[in-house]
């Protein structure tokens, strides 16, 4: 009999709350640079960077890979399946200033705006976390000419992505984090290198994530060296 109160409290819990607790059930820990080997985007990866860098000279989006944390406790049951299982599917950001302020973007570009994700969490049990990597476009590579204004109005160099993971339980509960926010350093050319024929394989190989964070590209290739 207690087990099937417990179920009834929960649900009227989770009901009766609504939008208020999913602050509590999904968050963003971090942001995770990918392995230098694989170029993967790994939970389990100790590397972290503190803060972000986009040379905007370089033709790409700007990647973020925010780990996420489920703390929506498993409620499965012999007749039910679990519910508190969770898929992320979306990140509403906000470009702020330093100063907090939310700058208007040139040219009708939203702001905030959201991107596509997806990762799925399953639902804690026991002492361990649930956590998962939701790769995305941080900045479009469309918002670049934005960024330029940004400087040349304000004088400031770098803007901060005030970012809020969203999703669905199995349940079909929505769950929204609180705002997690990532520095990011704007650069024109700044991770530009010129490069020898071989530096440029090698830089092919390595290099992850180019224009963006510690990840270099080559701005211009000259022939190898006469032997």
């Amino acid at each position: 009999m207690s087990r099937f109160i417990l179920v009834a409290m929960t649900l009227a819990v989770t009901v009766a709350g609504c939008n208020r607790f999913p602050d509590n059930g999904l968050q963003i820990a971090a942001n995770i640079p990918p392995d230098t080997g694989s170029c993967g985007f790994n939970a389990d990866s100790e590397l972290r960077l503190l803060r972000g860098r986009y040379d905007i000279a370089y033709p790409r989006d700007y990647v973020i890979a925010p780990l996420l944390q489920s703390y929506l406790v498993a409620n499965g049951l012999e007749f039910q399946g679990e519910q508190n299982n969770l898929q992320v599917d979306n990140y509403e950001i906000t470009i702020l200033l330093p100063d907090d302020t939310v700058p208007v973007l040139p040219g009708g570009l939203p702001n905030p705006y959201t991107v596509n994700t997806s990762a799925v969490l399953p639902a804690t049990t026991g002492e361990n976390i649930s956590e998962a990597v939701g790769a995305a476009v941080g900045i479009p590579a469309s918002y670049k000419d934005a960024l330029r204004a940004i400087e040349a109005e304000t004088g400031f160099a770098s803007v901060v992505l005030s970012i809020r993971a969203g999703g669905t339980t199995f349940g079909g509960f929505s769950q929204r984090s609180a705002a997690f926010r990532w520095p990011v350093d704007i650069c024109d050319g700044c991770l530009g290198r010129v490069c020898t024929e071989d530096e440029a394989e090698e830089i092919a190989e390595e290099s992850c994530l180019k224009g963006q964070d510690v990840w270099v590209y080559c701005g211009s290739v000259i022939p190898n060296p006469e032997p």
